[in-house]
């Protein structure tokens, strides 16, 4: 997340967007990962993620093309500890309770829109954004806390 952030400008609601869609493109595509450098090629997917991202909001566009390439390519070491990340991820998804977890299951593995998953639940799309954004925090503690016990 915080490579998606250098290249949204830090914007919560673009980057979120961002996050969603690459989150999404890594799970489709994940029977292409060469399984060498997760980290490089999820950071490749979402900077292309970004420049359609930008594109679709021609009306908003603030960087150039260029700017975006010296961005992704300045944030490429914050991608070098994303394998051991990876790894502290897969346990951290394990120990969510179970409807957070068919609610990550819904949007990434069965690659169901927001939409679809708020029409499914009877939730506005707000409160699905928002229930994602809570175990994104979740997940995000937890992985932080088994990186440190993992350098302990």
């Amino acid at each position: 997340m915080s490579f998606i952030r250098i290249l949204t400008l830090n914007r919560q609601d673009d980057a979120e967007e961002v996050f969603q869609r690459t989150c999404m493109i890594l799970w489709q595509k994940f029977d292409q990962f060469d399984g060498e450098n997760f980290g490089a090629w999820a950071c490749r997917i979402a900077h292309f993620e970004m420049l359609k991202f930008r594109d679709s909001r021609i009306q908003t566009r603030i960087l150039h093309d260029e700017t975006i390439e010296f961005l992704a390519i300045a944030a490429l070491p914050i991608a070098d500890g994303l394998s051991e990340r990876r790894a502290a991820l897969t346990q951290c998804l394990k120990k969510l309770p179970d409807g957070d977890h068919q609610l990550i299951q819904q949007r990434y593995y069965d690659g169901l829109s927001v939409q679809e998953i708020s029409d499914r639940l009877g939730r506005s799309t707000h409160a699905v954004y928002r229930e994602l954004s809570r175990i994104h925090g979740l997940l995000s503690r937890c992985i932080e806390r088994s990186l440190t016990e993992a350098c302990s």
